[in-house]
């Protein structure tokens, strides 16, 4: 024996002779032992192939507004806007609250079933969309709504915690990129289909040439991404059980705070961008020329808001980025029914859309700065999903009620006051997130 080995403590030693600490030391040294990369190309390439995702499954769920348009015109005239806007309500609400579903699949190693399965459900569920009759409401619900909503909601938080993987010093940075494809997408499909669906081309081919195009940046992005398990993950191949550590997160103070700003702000949050065109409509002082582009002034300003803050919050501190920005985020909601003018309801979808673009993008990488145990990162993302997933599905209806015939500023203060609200939440999960 060696004289270092003589004065080194044994394993029990350092563990204080506790066996329950000693058992689980290996696990928790190897999660912080994860080599975690923020350079290369496996890196980067995860995050263009994420990008490339989240470009076709947030997309199109963004670009909706031109499909139920469509619909109440032509292809479902015998339906209220009510029971139509369900279709695309629907989509929103899968793509949050199937993360949970998937989310130990994940954390166990299996991402390329999950993304291959989703991304194949997506495309398939597109294709048979454009097989849908005039009047048929239950073909549409079922191809856009169910098929795509739970194509978009299996893949979605796993393509987010992967990415996750690769980063840690600018985490907040690639995945504020990547949720800029969903933006850019929205923008994207909205204006080629409203080309499509009022042209020659019509329904049926104007839907078949977006799933072809979603098939190509799909099958693109599968090849691109690159995932990065700890060893003890990828030899096991176990799904894990969720009970324990769900029991566990609900206990931190922190973590129950977040979840709680998740579901304020998805109430708040879409609320302008549903009802901006409809208040400007109101307007004479705004040309009708410029209504039907607020919104996307609106997709083009948050790309800015997806990636200026999030660079500076990896630089500055992601807290000290966010808190500042969703309470911005609810004071410009506050201001949206003096907004009467066209310069002024410009800057508003300006500033809105850059501030609520950073209360999108910095959701996630505030949520995983909770643990630093990235291999629970699926968990953790699909638990903070649930709510935002409920909170999408409803809370658009209740700001509708809200403004009832015109009410324009009980909108402006719900929204305002809720997303305030959110910042307030959002300052309590900072002072008592977890010390390390």
């Amino acid at each position: 024996m060696s004289h270092d080995d003589k004065f080194s403590p044994t394993p029990s030693e350092q563990a204080g002779d506790d066996p329950e600490k000693s058992r689980i030391e290996p696990l928790n040294q190897a999660a912080v032992d994860l080599r975690v990369y923020d350079v290369g190309l496996r890196a980067w390439g995860t995050v263009v192939g994420a990008w490339l995702i989240q470009f076709c499954i947030i997309g199109m769920p963004l670009a909706f507004g031109v499909c139920q348009t469509f619909y109440e015109r032509e292809y479902l005239q015998g339906y209220t806007a009510s029971q139509i806007d369900w279709i695309g309500s629907l989509q929103l609400c899968l793509m949050y609250l199937l993360g949970l579903v998937v989310a130990g699949w994940f954390d166990a190693g299996y991402f390329r079933a999950i993304s291959l399965s989703g991304c194949t459900l997506f495309v398939f569920s597109f294709f048979m969309l454009s097989l849908a009759k005039p009047g048929k409401y239950y073909q549409i619900l079922l191809a856009q709504g169910v098929g795509m909503g739970i194509g978009t909601g299996v893949t979605y938080t796993p393509t987010s915690s992967v990415v996750s993987q690769h980063f840690r010093r600018r985490r907040s940075l690639a995945m504020g990129i990547i949720t800029t494809g969903g933006a850019i997408g929205g923008f994207f499909f909205s204006a080629i289909l409203g080309q499509f669906l009022d042209g020659r081309i019509g329904f049926a081919w104007g839907i078949r040439i977006c799933a072809f195009i979603c098939l190509g940046c799909l099958s693109l992005a599968n090849v691109l991404i690159r995932t990065q398990y700890p060893p003890q993950t990828e030899s096991k191949k176990k799904v894990q059980v969720s009970a324990p550590l769900l029991g566990q997160m609900l206990k931190t103070p922190a973590y129950i705070a977040m979840i709680l700003f998740g579901l304020f702000i998805s109430l708040a949050l879409y609320n302008p961008m549903f009802a901006v065109q409809s208040f400007a409509k109101e307007h004479s002082n705004i040309p009708n020329g410029l209504t039907s582009y607020l919104l996307a002034i609106i997709n083009l300003s948050s790309v800015l808001g997806r990636t200026i803050p999030n660079a500076l919050a990896d630089r500055f501190g992601l807290f000290y980025v966010y808190i500042p920005c969703v309470a911005a985020t609810g004071i410009v909601a506050l201001v949206m029914t003096y907004c009467t003018t066209t310069a002024s309801i410009v800057v508003f979808c300006v500033l809105y859309g850059f501030f609520s673009g950073t209360a999108v993008s910095l959701f996630f990488p505030a949520v995983l700065s909770l643990d630093p145990d990235v291999t629970r990162s699926g968990l953790r993302l699909g638990m903070a999903s649930v709510p935002v997933g409920i909170a999408s599905l409803v809370g658009t209806p209740i700001a509708g009620a809200v403004v009832g015939d015109g009410k324009w500023w009980a909108g402006s203060v719900f929204t305002g006051v809720l997303e305030i609200v959110s910042a307030v939440t959002l300052l309590f999960t900072y002072l008592y997130r977890p010390r390390r």
